[in-house]
């Protein structure tokens, strides 16, 4: 039977008051935001879920938004690891995303009609296969055999830019619309309903090694520097990558969570 190790690393950076940034272990788990650090082996035996959310919106909104998406989370979990076949999941996932956007609307409505909202990358195991799903900037890479495969797209300005031929997708990356959010929980302020964007499936082997980051990873470290850690046999490799960003400026809020398949 496959096993996982799992690691976790969020810090608030060194140019930031608070951190916006959330996770979900397979629960909610209580946890200190400004600096945590987690490791622990699991037998895959069990349908599994993972989450990194970047909240924004400023001062306490984007605390607010990235924790009510894990808050949503936790509720439809159940559901979303029940799902008997892909296209139920499916559902269920979207379903979670006009929830926890809906809610988060009504929560940032409460700071005198503030704007605010999180991004999210969601992983979901289900029978030794791995579901990824996104919204926004934040990012989950697979790592196999020496090679670092980005598995999403980012939902930006920047990105419909590279769709227009405007820039190429290492121009974008630098650009000043690389921020420039086109999709996130919270964007829907109507309430119409939210999907998902689906990422695909992945079967687990051993070896594997997948991880989902906030962007304050990816602003810091480029895809060579995460190769590299990923590469090596680290104690805790998601503490590693946090480690890097912030030896390499560390200008927003990190946050790690490595999927290890051993």
């Amino acid at each position: 039977m496959l096993k996982l190790n799992i690691s976790i690393s969020t810090n608030l950076g060194k140019c930031r008051k608070n951190n916006e940034d959330n996770f979900y272990l397979n629960k909610n788990t209580d946890h200190e935001l400004r600096d945590f650090s987690e490791k622990y082996q699991t037998e895959l035996s069990e349908n599994m879920i993972f989450a990194v959310c970047d909240g924004m919106g400023g001062e306490s909104f984007g605390e607010v938004a990235s924790e009510c998406a894990v808050s949503v989370l936790d509720e439809y979990s159940s559901k979303i690891k029940e799902a008997y076949e892909l296209s139920v999941q499916k559902k269920i996932v979207n379903n979670y995303a006009t929830e926890a956007n809906n809610r988060i609307c009504d929560e940032i409505f409460k700071f005198d009609g503030a704007r605010g909202g999180t991004t999210l990358v969601l992983a979901c195991i289900r029978d030794n296969v791995l579901s990824a799903y996104y919204l926004g900037d934040s990012r989950m890479y697979m790592y196999r055999s020496g090679v670092l495969t980005r598995i999403t797209r980012d939902h930006t300005v920047a990105y419909e830019k590279v769709d227009a031929n405007i820039y190429t997708e290492e121009e974008a990356d630098k650009s000043p619309d690389a921020h420039k959010l086109t999709m996130f929980l919270g964007v829907d302020t109507d309430k119409h309903g939210l999907s998902a964007e689906f990422a695909g499936t992945y079967t687990l082997t051993s070896g594997d090694k997948f991880l989902l980051c906030s962007d304050g990873l990816t602003d810091m470290c480029t895809a060579d520097e995460i190769q590299q850690i990923l590469d090596m046999e680290c104690d805790n490799t998601a503490q590693e990558l946090v480690d890097t960003a912030l030896y390499n400026g560390g200008k927003d809020n990190v946050t790690c969570l490595v999927i290890e398949v051993i």
